[in-house]
């Protein structure tokens, strides 16, 4: 099983970036999907 983190833009949300360098930091594989939050379509 992989691990998914849906993140938005790390330049404007801490709370996006924090599991991003938490996993990184671990050396814990994931993908990472980033979610435009300007786009509502």
């Amino acid at each position: 099983m992989s691990l998914v983190l849906y993140i938005g833009n790390k330049n404007y949300s801490s709370w996006s970036m924090r599991p991003w360098v938490m996993l990184r930091q671990a050396g814990i594989p994931f993908e990472e999907i980033l979610l435009r939050f300007d786009s509502f379509a």
